[in-house]
């Protein structure tokens, strides 16, 4: 029967969805402790408050938002006061009119598209506001868009509102971009807002996208299924991005993959078919533009991995040696072999990582991140066997 097949990797594929929220954001705790400073105001006072949270894409600019908001809505209800919070999406709302309307319609669903001039909707949206007497909290996602179809004057007036508000009733405003939004507002509108309220979201670090994957597969996936490296290769595919919804992305689908093989194991390799499937650098015309050389070290280092997520540089060098013997040719020594490395490295074809052994020493890894290496080992022996293929070795 269809659909009755039990997962045996993804336990809950929610956790997986961009949408989702985790209960604590992993490396954003002084983003959320700068988000608290600037709120306590409102929360103690009902005083309005404003953030420009601002960083590039996959930082945890939206997901630290919202975590925010639930949390401070959580604190209020617990500690006997009141407040509301509205979402916007501007790059789908990205019209005054579209806002307001999302707006209007948080407090009556029922509000028509149309009939209303704008005037008249942000009266109907303030009297609703005061007649909440509360702290109301406005988000607007990806500000930017907005701002960019000469939507200033409607932030300027919801700064406003509080102004002659009856009651208990305030705004506060959240404004969300991947650019400087204080840059992009009127003076009118600046200066409701203070420039020192800014808070930036750096790209993760490597070791910071290696936690936020096993944070998300601790929630989503089965215990114990993935392999122990695969979060270290996860991160280290995403961290010339420092973009922890590519990481995510790139979990769910590799949790895809190791399902279809009904094995229970998530793996390395089911993480690199999930990246040649979404970003992978790996192309024909790359491995084509390789020399017969460098084709023997990228097919011995394919080789040695053997289905693990990084090989050592020693280990890659013996299996480099077999290569060569295999083709007929004399194997370089350490140090050509390394240049080999860090040539293919530079085209994207290869990661390397130095760490500390136990023994005191370091060692190099080599990782395959974007191609099983499988694979990649079968397209190289077709290129380097092919006699149509420029295959002069010139040592």
């Amino acid at each position: 029967m269809m659909f009755e097949r039990s997962s045996t990797i993804i336990r809950d594929g929610k956790k997986l969805s961009f949408e989702y929220v985790p209960e604590k954001l992993v490396h954003r705790e002084e983003q959320m402790r700068l988000l608290e400073t600037l709120f306590r105001p409102m929360v103690a006072d009902g005083l309005p408050c404003s953030a420009f949270l601002t960083g590039s894409v996959g930082t945890g600019k939206t997901a630290t938002a919202k975590r925010f908001c639930e949390d401070m809505l959580k604190y209020c209800g617990a500690n006997g006061k009141q407040m509301s919070y509205v979402f916007i999406n501007c790059r789908m709302r990205n019209t005054e009119h579209g806002v307001i309307i999302n707006l209007l319609r948080y407090f009556d669903q029922g509000f028509p598209d149309r009939g209303f001039s704008a005037d008249e909707m942000m009266r109907a949206l303030k009297k609703h506001i005061e007649t909440g007497s509360r702290p109301f909290v406005i988000v607007l996602d990806e500000v930017d868009m907005l701002l960019k179809s000469s939507n200033m004057d409607l932030i300027y007036q919801i700064s406003r509102f509080t102004g002659d508000m009856r009651g208990n009733s305030s705004v506060s405003v959240i404004m969300i971009s991947q650019h400087q939004v204080s840059e992009m507002l009127d003076k009118a509108s600046m200066s409701s807002f203070k420039r020192a309220n800014t808070i930036r979201f750096d790209k993760y670090s490597k070791d910071e996208l290696e936690d936020i994957v096993k944070a998300r597969a601790e929630e989503a996936l089965v215990p114990g299924v993935m392999d122990g490296d695969v979060a270290e290769l996860l991160a280290d595919i995403g961290k010339g991005y420092g973009d922890a919804r590519l990481v995510i992305e790139m979990l769910e689908k590799a949790a895809s993959i190791a399902e279809e093989r009904a094995e229970g194991r998530l793996r390395a390799d089911d993480v690199r078919s999930a990246n040649a499937m979404i970003y992978s650098n790996v192309s024909e015309n790359k491995l084509l533009s390789l020399d017969p050389k460098r084709k023997l070290a990228l097919l011995a280092i394919a080789r040695a991995i053997k289905g693990e997520p990084y090989v050592s540089i020693t280990r890659a060098e013996k299996t480099y040696e077999v290569v060569c013997e295999e083709y007929g040719q004399p194997a370089r020594k350490h140090t050509q072999f390394w240049t080999y490395v860090q040539d293919m490295e530079k085209m994207n074809l290869l990661d390397t990582v130095v760490r500390n052994e136990t023994e005191g020493g370091r060692v190099t890894y080599i990782s395959i991140p974007d191609i099983p290496p499988k694979e990649l080992a079968k397209k190289l022996e077709y290129m380097l066997d092919s006699p149509t293929s420029n295959n002069e070795f010139e040592f």
